[in-house]
């Protein structure tokens, strides 16, 4: 099994779709989490009292089981049963392999992490050279992690998590850190993905709220002078929202995300219709020139930017699941963060704190993302929140293996 981990990990960064007719798979990731899949519940079946001990001690498990149950639910509601069942089978997937399988082996976590990390450096490196053909142009920026990142945003949330870890991950290891950290940030730099970068300056200020709390002084005044910055700023920020076609995008289907909302309130369209169903609630006054007519099957130059998800785990957990799916989703956020920063300020050993931070730090950076980019989808992004989920939840017991 943990070979099976080290392996998986090692290639999430570079996995391909690849496919064959209608089906759709990520080579060799897939395959992997799914012998994975199978191992740990045979693992279980074998030893059931681990399990049961597991779920019993672990406050996060039992949050994130109970929302993987209440997307189950919504795929009994749904229009759409076959997509419901066949998304839900790939979140599922993801839950028991990276939160249950991760808290089942606490000591393959520090490993895989670094192993993760070292491909996602190369990766990152292939990028820069890609867009460099390019000369670094903002509007290459989509294509750029192609073939191995369908599109940067998913691309540089997985640079933004990456980056906080690396800040607590190798405390012994500063050599790796100053090595990795450079090519992180560069890299997310060159990503031109704004959400991304403002997760991570969201975070750096949570962080440096924290780590500077005593000096409430030159808190106020940073606070004071950004809030300065936005008020003189704010009819720049406006109209530059007014004329960016991503951004008027997201507000139409936040906007359809509502509307289906009010159709089905309890249940929700199911899990994985969101693409499929919101189409016929939109308003033509909110689309844009980007807008899909009809849903996108299949990515080709002609619809990068069209169709998909909600761009927004908030509002496509609204729109598939209802409300009962949007409330399980914040009492998710709100549990692992509350237990992220509670290990931070109750931690006495500083090496310990120090990597609580890193955790929760990089646990935000993706909930900030993921108000304007759903994303918990795909593999990577699944790998790392779900593993620093259980890290959390495990007061990271993971540092002393």
């Amino acid at each position: 099994m943990s070979w099976g981990y080290l392996a998986l990990f090692a290639s999430l960064p570079w996995s391909l779709e690849c496919s064959f007719g209608t089906w759709k798979i990520n080579l060799p990731t897939e395959p992997l989490i799914a012998t994975l899949g199978v191992g740990l519940t045979w693992f279980i079946f074998k030893n059931p009292g681990t399990v049961r001990a597991l779920f019993f001690n672990h406050f996060l498990l039992k949050i994130s089981a109970a929302w993987i149950g209440g997307l189950a639910i919504s795929a009994c509601f749904s229009t759409m049963p076959l997509v419901s069942w066949k998304y839900w089978v790939v979140e599922a997937g993801h839950w028991w392999v990276f939160a249950v399988g991760l808290a089942m082996f606490p000591s393959v976590w520090p490993q895989a992490l670094r192993l993760f990390a070292f491909s996602m450096a190369g990766v990152a490196v292939y990028t820069l050279i890609h867009h460099s053909f390019y000369g670094f142009r903002a509007d290459q920026a989509l294509l750029a992690p192609m073939p191995f990142f369908p599109e940067n945003t998913l691309y540089a949330a997985v640079l933004a998590m990456l980056f906080f870890l690396m800040q607590g991950a190798w405390e012994q290891r500063k050599t790796v850190k100053k090595g990795l950290t450079p090519v992180f940030l560069a890299a997310l730099v060159f990503s031109f993905c704004r959400a991304a970068w403002l997760s991570v300056l969201v975070a750096g200020f949570v962080s440096s709220l924290l780590i500077f709390r005593k000096k409430w002084r030159l808190i106020a005044f940073s606070g004071l002078l950004l809030l300065a910055c936005g008020f003189v700023c704010r009819d720049w920020i406006f109209e530059k929202m007014k004329s960016d076609v991503s951004s008027l995008e997201r507000l139409n289907r936040f906007a359809a995300a509502l509307r289906m909302a009010q159709e089905k309130p309890l249940t929700g369209f199911g899990t994985g219709t969101f693409q499929f169903q919101y189409i016929p609630f939109q308003k033509a006054e909110e689309m844009t020139r980007i807008s899909a007519r009809e849903p996108v099957l299949e990515r080709s130059p002609l619809t990068y930017g069209r169709g998909g998800g909600a761009h927004s785990e908030f509002f496509q957990a609204l729109a598939e699941a209802g409300w009962p799916g949007l409330l399980l989703w914040a009492a998710l956020i709100i549990a692992a963060l509350n237990e992220g920063f509670k290990l931070v300020f109750f931690e006495k050993n500083t090496k310990s704190r120090r990597i609580a931070l890193a955790l929760a730090l990089s646990l935000l950076t993706f909930f900030i993302h993921s108000f304007a980019n759903n994303m918990l989808h795909d593999g990577r992004i699944a790998a790392l929140f779900w593993g620093i989920l259980v890290a959390i939840g495990s007061s990271c017991s993971w540092q002393r293996q």
